[in-house]
């Protein structure tokens, strides 16, 4: 039997239950560009000392040292992406126009569970994202080595459960993409297109450069 929780939870994350393909958008650098000076990832030495800071970008593509961990309290905390975050408003209206349309669009974000929930996806809305209707898959939970291996997984797990023939990903990260990509392995009968973002605060400009596999 399958209860109208479950049900309504699948209606919510899949627009189009018939459609095949899957657009995910990641979040940080993609749909929201951020005051690095505010938000940083944190690594600790062996004697939990910080010894240093990482900017999101910087984070993607970092080797943490033997001993040493990574503290992601700024990540954490809603009050700090709140004060942050500023829209990429052509991703997002990318995004809200893909799903406008009837696709099935995700959020797969390295960021773990948020501190104050509610309050993330009041913000969300704030900015013209519906999370009732756009899932925000955590992939900081998932507990992979690498953010890159992190949403590897969880586009995996997606394609596996919905049985997805077309998957884009839309990523500033190039490992993270590269990641993505090798999924054709696991799933040859999948048309995968990774697509670069690249966004020039200054400007407001956005490249997006497109792979496919």
């Amino acid at each position: 039997m399958i209860y109208f929780k479950h049900l309504r939870e699948e209606q919510q994350e899949r627009k189009d239950p018939k459609s095949k393909t899957l657009h995910a958008f990641d979040m940080d650098e993609v749909l929201f560009h951020h005051d690095h000076s505010k938000l940083k990832v944190h690594v600790k030495d062996e004697h939990g000392k910080r010894i240093h800071s990482l900017t999101n970008t910087e984070y993607n593509d970092h080797k943490l040292k033997h001993g040493h961990s990574y503290d992601y309290s700024d990540f954490k905390s809603h009050k700090v992406f709140q004060k942050s975050a500023h829209p990429i408003h052509k991703m997002i209206n990318k995004l809200r126009a893909i799903h406008r349309n009837n696709k099935n669009v995700r959020i797969v974000t390295a960021r773990s569970d948020m501190d104050d929930k509610h309050g993330f996806m009041k913000t969300l809305r704030n900015h013209g994202i519906d999370p009732h209707q756009i899932h925000v898959h955590r992939a900081g939970n998932v507990g992979a080595p690498s953010p890159a291996e992190a949403k590897h997984r969880v586009i995996g797990d997606l394609i596996r459960k919905h049985g997805y023939k077309k998957v884009h990903l839309y990523d500033d990260s190039h490992a993270n993409l590269h990641h993505f990509l090798k999924l054709k392995d696991d799933h040859p009968d999948v048309e995968f297109h990774a697509h670069h973002v690249s966004h020039d605060p200054e400007t407001g400009k956005v490249k997006i450069t497109t792979t496919k596999a």
